[in-house]
């Protein structure tokens, strides 16, 4: 017998493609899963890691910039407390101006320790009023001087670099009064 189709087409063989079972399937996607898992849970861990190491050098950035500052700054501080034991071994009567000349020089001690590290003082009286530099807390009509300048300073601004630390709190110059005619 003739194994044709009643159409006149011999029949197809099918193609014998061995299609995954959904068991096989399965395991692959937990296995892919299971290695994304540990991939996701190794990068967490590395984040973390670099974020606490990050963490630690600022730390420790920070404390080296203290140690260095008070490295220089215990000096003033000794040079204080010398003077204010001279005093006290004098039972409060010794020479004022020596007192006086004691704390000038611990200022320069201070005053060239903070410079060392950057910080500046803002010039003073004179200048143009600045208003990122400068804290007007009044204005002066002041004949012979132009208007807006800086005539005095009531407290020291300072600055390290560009970025103010401490706006300057200054009397301002002030246009003469107008006088009606």
């Amino acid at each position: 017998m003739d194994a044709t189709a009643g159409d006149g087409t011999s029949p197809k063989s099918e193609p014998t493609i061995e299609i995954p079972t959904h068991e096989r399937e399965l395991a692959r996607l937990k296995e892919e899963r299971d290695q994304l898992e540990f991939q996701l849970k190794r990068t967490l861990a590395d984040a973390d890691n670099m974020r606490r190491r990050a963490r630690q050098e600022l730390e420790d950035g920070r404390r080296r910039v203290l140690e260095g500052i008070a490295q220089e700054l215990l000096p003033v501080l000794d040079s204080f407390k010398a003077a204010l034991q001279i005093w006290d071994d004098q039972g409060g009567r010794g020479d004022a101006a020596g007192v006086v000349e004691g704390v000038r020089m611990v200022r320069v001690l201070l005053s060239g320790a903070l410079e060392r590290h950057g910080l500046q003082e803002m010039a003073g009286a004179g200048v143009p009023f600045d208003p990122l530099r400068h804290e007007a807390v009044g204005t002066e009509p002041t004949p012979g001087i132009p208007a807006g300048q800086v005539l005095r300073v009531l407290q020291t601004g300072y600055q390290i670099g560009d970025k103010v630390i401490r706006h300057a709190k200054v009397i301002v110059t002030a246009a003469p009064p107008q006088t009606g005619s």
